[in-house]
């Protein structure tokens, strides 16, 4: 009885010592852990990334020399002409005039050395600053819808700059700057982008801006492509902040989270989304921002999956559009969208509609359409036509969903549409409005 007693004590002792060493060696325990190296998530985008001078693009390049009209709608040449402005710094920007007429834009246009580029729609210069460098911080709240290239100075051997001047059609002013260029990044960037200008003719008009068209028949290549598309899911993930909440209406093909609703249209192959937050005051804001706040939300994820240039914007109602261009021409369609819309709210998105489609493989043929003065020959009237220009009618094939044909046509627009003419072979009989 007695060893019994000294084997519980014995055994009561080293429990105690055990618990004692378990205790502190939890207490003194560091874990050895491996070095994790922080990687960032990765947001999900539809495509790359683009710097703001890839939409602020003009839709025409003009060049005036020698008494005679060159010009292009080339993407190469246009892309050259826009990487070329935006390595420039320009001095103090000139308020010099306002209430400028039509005649007096169409003059200034019609100057020697000079070379002008037309945009779809008004910029503010505040937001031009982003591609062009100015020396002053506060610039005047101008807008403009061409820039006018010349290089008089240059050529007269007077001083190595330019004169870039800012005029808008709407607005009716003339602003102007001076930029620093030596002779040899002139010839290797502005002359160079002119080498393949082809003719151009300006059709005058009494009261109105003049109409510039090619003066030869162009050839330009008819496309047949393999639609690609983009997933109403990845559409989900980049527009949705907490996709865990969404829900998915199968029948009709929407999304929403309780706040938010997205839609997918097959048919003409468009996703709209809207966010309807409690009803809030909406502020003014200045042109130029809204701009910015757009294409700042589109490109975070990588929505500019194509060729997509700034077309329109209605400050009254918060609205921006891009528009779709393939091979330097703008894309119309009566059957899908080829824009991108975007509609601000109070410091977010109110609606974004856009095409969810993206060019895949194609297939080619040559087509040529008349030149433009025979065009204009086979209107009846000049009169509320903004301009006339070659561009792309995008129709699906009825037989096969995926398949679309590219056809190229000549373009009335008109404020702000765009009306087909019907394609006749040249020397066919007269054009008319669809």
């Amino acid at each position: 009885m007695k060893h019994v007693e000294q084997i519980k004590s014995f055994v009561l002792f080293l429990l105690v010592i055990l618990s004692l060493i378990l205790t502190f060696s939890i207490w003194t325990y560091t874990p050895n852990y491996e070095n994790i190296e922080d990687s960032a998530v990765k947001q999900i985008k539809l495509g790359d990334e683009k710097e703001i001078q890839e939409v602020l693009k003009p839709y025409r390049i003009l060049s005036y020399e020698n008494g005679n009209f060159s010009g292009t709608v080339s993407t190469s040449a246009v892309r050259n002409v826009m990487e070329a402005i935006a390595g420039l710094n320009a001095t103090e920007l000139m308020y010099m005039q306002s209430n400028l007429s039509e005649e007096e834009i169409n003059s200034k246009i019609h100057s020697e050395n000079q070379m002008t580029l037309f945009f779809p729609a008004e910029i503010p210069i505040d937001t031009f600053r982003s591609v062009l460098k100015f020396t002053q911080s506060d610039l005047h709240k101008i807008t403009f819808s061409h820039i006018l290239i010349d290089w008089s100075n240059l050529k007269q051997n007077q001083g190595r700059t330019l004169e870039l001047s800012f005029i808008s059609k709407e607005k009716q002013t003339l602003a102007t700057t001076v930029v620093a260029i030596s002779e040899e990044q002139f010839h290797s960037t502005f002359i160079k982008a002119t080498q393949k200008f082809v003719p151009y003719e300006e059709i005058e008009r009494p009261n109105e801006l003049s109409i510039y068209v090619p003066s030869n028949p162009v050839d330009l290549v008819q496309y047949t492509y393999y639609i690609d598309e983009i997933s109403s899911e990845k559409f989900k993930n980049v527009l949705f902040k907490d996709t865990n909440l969404v829900r998915k209406n199968i029948e009709s093909n929407t999304y929403t989270d309780g706040m938010a609703m997205m839609t997918s249209d097959s048919r003409t192959k468009t996703i709209s989304y809207v966010y309807a937050p409690p009803s809030e005051r909406i502020v003014e804001i200045e042109q130029s921002e809204l701009i910015q706040d757009s294409y700042d939300f589109i490109n975070q994820h990588g929505g500019l999956t194509g060729d997509y240039r700034y077309s329109y914007s209605n400050v009254g109602n918060r609205i921006i559009e891009y528009q779709l261009f393939l091979q330097g021409l703008p894309v119309f369609s009566s059957n899908t969208s080829t824009r991108i819309t975007v509609t601000w709210g109070d410091n977010q998105v109110f609606k974004y509609t856009r095409p969810y489609y993206l060019f895949g493989v194609s297939e080619s043929s040559t087509h040529q359409l008349p030149s433009g003065p025979e065009v204009i020959e086979t209107l009846e009237t000049l009169k509320n036509i903004d301009d006339l220009v070659l561009g792309y009618n995008l129709t699906p094939d009825p037989q096969k969903p995926k398949v679309y044909s590219l056809e190229p046509r000549w373009f009335v627009i008109r404020d702000g549409s765009s009306i087909p003419l019907t394609n006749i072979s040249v020397g066919g009989v007269q054009y008319g409005l669809e």
